[in-house]
């Protein structure tokens, strides 16, 4: 477990998620809102997801807060904001940015696979796209289980197994993550969120789909929206369907019992 979780750790490090989401120099404002302006432009669903503006006086954690997009959104919403990270790379930035835009937070550098009890008890737990990048999910889930306050909120994105771009990875067309080389990921059907969330545990308020990646890859490297011929022939509503009923991410809402 210690070699992979170094691997992980040296990944993440070599190119923090949405690194290159932003053009102007690392650690400017304007790289932050240009990497804002990218991530909810492509994933526009996150913003009801995530439900900022819901968690203002609230004690919100977040496993896996990367370069802190989804953090800076919390802090300007008036969430008492903690983000962990196991990432060095990744809490330089985001505790960068919230210095650089003002904002109150604490950051940690540390794995949700180790014991949170220590940061105390949370309104709400968020994870987007994180924990299923690291081995033994259960423990995971118990640990943010631990740190949630009786009554409060688990919300995460997992990868479906059931989706369009799994259904690609399988046949070699494509990979988990933008960066090749990942050294751990997994994905999950609605049935195996059911599982991970034992009964006693948790309450599963919503459980959906949602994304799916139709923009042609070189084209927004270069900051271009076009999309593949074949979700360019389908109409709104069938891309829809896609991304409703083949989406990549699964988001799930549970409360704790």
């Amino acid at each position: 477990m210690t070699e992979l979780t170094d691997r992980i750790r040296e990944y993440w490090n070599r190119q923090p998620c949405n690194i290159r989401h932003g053009t102007s120099p690392v650690g400017t404002p304007e790289f932050f809102a240009e990497v804002s302006e990218r991530r909810f432009r492509v994933e526009p669903h996150i913003r009801e997801f995530a439900g900022f503006h819901h968690w203002q006086g609230k004690r919100v954690l977040e496993v896996g807060c990367g370069i802190g997009s989804d953090a800076e959104e919390f802090a300007k919403h008036g969430a008492e904001y903690v983000g962990i990270d196991i990432s060095d790379e990744s809490l330089a930035v985001a505790q960068q940015r919230f210095e650089v835009l003002g904002l109150e937070g604490e950051f940690h550098n540390r794995s949700a696979g180790d014991d949170l009890k220590d940061l105390g008890e949370f309104d709400l737990v968020y994870s987007y796209g994180v924990i299923h990048h690291f081995p033994n999910i259960e423990q995971t889930v118990q640990n943010i289980h631990s740190a949630t306050c009786a009554g409060g909120e688990f919300r995460f994105m997992v990868y479906a197994k059931n989706s369009w771009k799994y259904a690609m990875i399988q046949k070699g067309l494509d990979q988990f993550e933008a960066q090749a080389g990942c050294p751990y990921a997994d994905a999950f059907t609605h049935d195996d969120v059911y599982n991970l969330l034992s009964n006693d545990k948790w309450q599963i308020e919503r459980l959906r789909q949602a994304h799916c990646f139709m923009y042609n890859v070189d084209e927004y490297k270069k900051g271009n929206y076009v999309l593949e011929p074949w979700f360019e022939s389908m109409t709104e509503e069938v891309r829809e369907a896609v991304r409703e009923y083949l989406g990549w991410h699964l988001l799930v809402k549970a409360t704790k019992k």
